[in-house]
């Protein structure tokens, strides 16, 4: 599948869910992101904040921040994105792509995990919106990199180029996968 045959279908299904699913899903891979050990003890984070087709990371940046754990957020100035360190009296603005950024702030310099966008999924590769944003932030950075999303945005058989970067584990409200495979998210299963 190509990845904008992914990204076609990845939106559609996302578009597809109610308000109610969505802010339902984006409890549940909060509640199992803060359970991974490689979140909950990592010293800095760099969190994605996202739009309303994407899982909601409020929770997340407000646990990270209520965790006293150093956080960042992206900041796009021209094809590069910079990681913005935060505090709970950070002030923002909306981007062009109606993204909230912080208006200013200290630049991290590193980060333990950092917590992904995507499009689509297929295992561990990842299709973002097109930019290459996170990948060339990504590209000579060793963090752990975490790709969160809505179940209903994965597809099969993706292609995946050399310079897209995997990730090293996914949540979605239904499963976790990591290298090691899959496994379906205590959350999810409580409510089978």
């Amino acid at each position: 599948m190509t990845k904008a045959e992914a990204r076609k279908a990845a939106k559609s299904a996302v578009l597809a869910m109610s308000t109610e699913e969505k802010e339902w899903a984006s409890g549940a891979i909060c509640d199992a992101l803060s359970g991974l050990p490689e979140f909950s003890l990592a010293h800095s984070l760099f969190i994605f904040l996202g739009t309303d087709t994407e899982p909601n990371t409020e929770e997340i940046v407000g646990l990270a921040l209520m965790m006293e754990r150093t956080v960042a957020v992206p900041r796009v100035h021209g094809k590069d994105m910079s990681a913005v360190l935060i505090t709970p009296y950070t002030d923002f603005k909306v981007n062009k792509w109606n993204i909230l950024e912080p208006v200013k702030g200290q630049i991290a310099d590193d980060t333990d995990v950092a917590v992904i966008p995507l499009v689509a999924f297929d295992g561990l590769k990842r299709v973002g919106h097109g930019g290459g944003y996170y990948d060339r932030y990504l590209q000579n950075r060793k963090c752990l990199k975490i790709g969160i999303a809505f179940d209903c945005q994965r597809v099969s058989n993706l292609f995946a180029e050399d310079f897209d970067i995997p990730l090293d584990i996914l949540v979605t409200e239904k499963r976790i996968i990591t290298s090691d495979g899959e496994i379906e998210n205590i959350y999810w299963e409580k409510l089978q």
